[in-house]
Parts: C-alpha cells; structure tokens; sequence
C-alpha cells in the first residue's frame, strides 16, 4: 500500500477474494469491485467498491487462480488523494464517487459510496470510508 493510501483508524474486516483474470494488477490499498461471476477486479472510477484490497497481485491466467485479503468493514478509513482538484473542509460529512483504484472522485456522486469523514488540506488528501448501501448491487 502507498504511504498515502493508508488505514487512519477503525478494525478491518479481512475476506479472502478471488480476482477475476481481466482486473488490472491490484496493488495493496487499492479500492477493489466485483467482476463477472463473484470475482473481484481492480476498480475504475465509477465503480463501487466492495472492500480495499490488502494484498499485490498481478491478474491471474484464470478467474480464481489467485485470491487476496479485502477489508470489507464500513467503519475503516483510510487516507486516499482526490482524483484531480484541491480537498477542503467543506468536503467533511459529504458523499462522493471512486475516481480510480487508489482515487476518490471529489467532484462526482453519482454512486455516493464514500463518504469523506476529514479532510488533510495541508497534503490535499481526503479520509474515507465506504458507503455500505451504496457499495453493492442486486442480482437483478
């Protein structure tokens, strides 16, 4: 995990998940979505994210040919950078998108599945944590 995407505070909620052969490599403190068939990728922006990944790996030749640790608790934070612009405090108590797999979309909710709990202003970084009912689909 970068220095910058880091656990602030709160008790992960480790699940090992099995990645999904067409994610992007993941690397440790990425924001990580469903794939296709209960697999897990990468995330895009857009996306929402089902946990922050706790492990590297590169994609695997075959859906579940590798499997991670995924913090899937609501209730961590972690510290992640905005995907473009300046934070500021006016962002505290807010929702707001995944930019990219170690980004948070400042500018967009769209899917308001973080939800920004502080603000760094000096260093532009945002504490997040995720947004439970808004981090997964039905099956329908």
């Amino acid at each position: 995990m970068s220095t910058d995407n880091c656990l602030v505070y709160g008790t992960p909620i480790l699940l090992p998940m099995p990645v999904d052969s067409s994610s992007a490599d993941i690397s440790k403190g990425d924001f990580v979505s469903l794939a296709t068939a209960g697999y897990i990728q990468q995330a895009s922006a857009g996306e929402l994210p089902v946990g922050i990944a706790q492990d590297s790996v590169t994609s695997p030749s075959a859906d579940g040919d590798v499997t991670i640790l995924v913090d899937v608790s609501c209730e961590t934070v972690y510290r992640f950078d905005p995907d473009a612009g300046t934070v500021s405090q006016a962002l505290v108590g807010t929702t707001m998108d995944v930019g990219g797999a170690q980004s948070v979309n400042i500018d967009a909710s769209t899917d308001d599945c973080l939800l920004c709990v502080g603000v760094d202003v000096d260093n532009n970084k945002l504490l997040v944590s995720r947004v439970k009912s808004a981090c997964y689909a039905g099956v329908v």
